[in-house]
This record gives C-alpha cells, sequence and structure tokens, in this order.
C-alpha cells in the first residue's frame, strides 16, 4: 500500500532539521547486510534513469549515505529522520510512502518517494528514499493552464468576429434583395417611358397631320391649327422628359447593378470568411482541449496519480 502525503505543514520543522546538520555516525556501527547493499546500489542506479533525483539510505533513525543530483543537493550523512520527509515514515509504519516536500525546502516543490527496509524476519531496519525536483512539471503546468486561458480568450474574439460576418452577411444579402426589388421598378419605370415615348411620337405624327389638314382649310382650319400646334407642342416636351426620364434611368440600372455585383461579391466573400473563421475556432477548440489534457496530464505527474 502506497502512503501518499504532502508535508506543507511541517516544511519549517524539515527546514530546521536539515540546517542543523549533519549528526556523527559511528564508524564501528555494524550494519545490516540488506541496508548495506542498498548502500552499495544506491550510486549506480543514477545512471540507470535518465530521470534527475537524489536517493538516500537510512537505519530508523539516521541518513547512512546521501547520493545528490543536479538539482538537488543530497542530505547530509548523519541526518535524522524527521516526521515529513518520507523516509521517517517508511520507517514508523512499514509502508511505502510518497511525500510532496513544500518548495520552501529546496526552493522548489519536491517528490520524495521511500521504502521501508526490512529484515529476515520482517521488521523493519531502515529505508530507502528517492527525491526529485517538480520544477519543470510545475512550470509546464503553468505554461498549459496560460496556453489553455490564451486559446480560450481568442476563441471568445472569433467567435463574436464570426458572429459580426454573420450579421454582415445576412446585411448584405437583404440589400441584395433590396436591389434587386429597385432593379425590377426601375426596369417598369423604363417600360412606362418607353410608352410615353412612343405615344408622343405617335402625338407628333397626330400633330403634323393636323396642322396640315389645317392649312388645306384655310381660314376654317386656324382655331384646329393652334390646337395642332400645341398638341405637337406637347409632344416635344413629353419626348424631351422621356428622354431624360430614360437616360437617368439607364443611369441608376448601371450603378444599382453595380451595387448588385459587389453586394453579391461582398456576401460570397462574407461567407467565405464565415466558413473560414468557423473553421479556425474550431481548430482552436481542439487546441483548446489539448492544452487541457496537457495541464491535466502534469497535474498527474506532479500528484503522481500516472
Amino acid at each position: 500500500m502506497i502512503c501518499l502525503h504532502n508535508y506543507q505543514k511541517n516544511g519549517d520543522s524539515i527546514m530546521k532539521s536539515l540546517l542543523d546538520g549533519p549528526h556523527d555516525i559511528n564508524p564501528d556501527q555494524e550494519l545490516h547486510p540488506r541496508i548495506a547493499a542498498f548502500m552499495e546500489v544506491a550510486p549506480l542506479l543514477k545512471d540507470l534513469f535518465p530521470q534527475d533525483f537524489t536517493i538516500g539510505v537510512s537505519d530508523r533513525e539516521k541518513l547512512l549515505l546521501g547520493v545528490g543530483s543536479k538539482t538537488i543537493p543530497p542530505l547530509e550523512t548523519g541526518y535524522i529522520l524527521h516526521q515529513g520527509d518520507g523516509m521517517y515514515e517508511a520507517v514508523q509504519y512499514g509502508k511505502v510512502q510518497q511525500t510532496i516536500l513544500p518548495k520552501e525546502i529546496f526552493g522548489f516543490p519536491v517528490q520524495a518517494n521511500a521504502i521501508p527496509i526490512s529484515d529476515e524476519k520482517g521488521n523493519v531496519i531502515g529505508a530507502v528514499g528517492v527525491a526529485s525536483s517538480l520544477e519543470q512539471y510545475n512550470n509546464l503546468f503553468d505554461i498549459a493552464s496560460k496556453l489553455s486561458v490564451a486559446v480560450e480568450q481568442v476563441t471568445a474574439t472569433i467567435q463574436e468576429l464570426a458572429g459580426s460576418v454573420t450579421s454582415f452577411s445576412e446585411t448584405m444579402h437583404f440589400i441584395s434583395e433590396q436591389s434587386n426589388s429597385v432593379l425590377e421598378s426601375v426596369q417598369e419605370i423604363e417600360k412606362v417611358a418607353k410608352m410615353v415615348r412612343e405615344v408622343s411620337d405617335h402625338s407628333q405624327i397626330l400633330g403634323l397631320n393636323a396642322s396640315i389638314e389645317a392649312a388645306r382649310a384655310g381660314d376654317y382650319g386656324k382655331g384646329f391649327s393652334v390646337v395642332a400646334q400645341e398638341i405637337r407642342k406637347m409632344a416635344g416636351n413629353s419626348k424631351e422628359h422621356t428622354e431624360t426620364i430614360r437616360s437617368t434611368v439607364l443611369k441608376i440600372d448601371g450603378l444599382i447593378s453595380q451595387l448588385h455585383k459587389s453586394v453579391s461579391k461582398s456576401n460570397s466573400e462574407s461567407e467565405s470568411q464565415s466558413a473560414a473563421l468557423e473553421e479556425l475556432a474550431a481548430t482552436m477548440q481542439e487546441i483548446n482541449h489539448n492544452a487541457n489534457s496537457l495541464a491535466e496530464y502534469a497535474e498527474k505527474i506532479i500528484k503522481s496519480e500516472i
């Protein structure tokens, strides 16, 4: 059975014990063969694993051997086992221990694992402890957490932008429909103007014929001649106005056609942008999922759950 402890509350007392310095070891002390075997093998274990860790071997009271690492200095020989260091608990309870030492001790959090050493009768006679730095895993967790927050912010911005693009696309679609309606109305105006022009042309012909007939009638046709002139005058004015209307309608028709093309192009581009933003948002969500998984993985490593 593995007992997991976090001895944050014992950090000060452990630190004090470390600062007390080494304690004398009786050179004539007879070591149990199993403890002696661990002391002989301990320095070699560091070459078997790529991880950077420190190893300690103790009897029931004090450290007999300390092998340091690149990041963690070794405990001094003679260090008295203290509650909270993991090896103390391994000796006292005879069970494998996993301990998180607070950063106040070494300047960074440390995971310490310890196993009891038993004699042939099963009596606990010492312990072996291994400690490794959690600083890199903590940094990994912090980076993953920051990445997750940043991705969430970017995703929110993308979604907001996608909403704006969608709204713009809907507006462009509405304008396109309205421009089509206006274009149809302009075409109707052009038809009416064409009809008015035809009527004015026909009226000019009638007025000309009436003038000819009035001239033939002499004095009897003078009154009719005045009416014929007014008809021709009105027909001429109508033709002039219809030409102006027709010219204006053609300009409007050209402008609306150009507007319709621009709106259609903008609508197509906005739809493409919207699709691209949706794809980008999906990608950012996938990145966010991976960042969260990375943070969870780092947290599991820190808690020694994997």
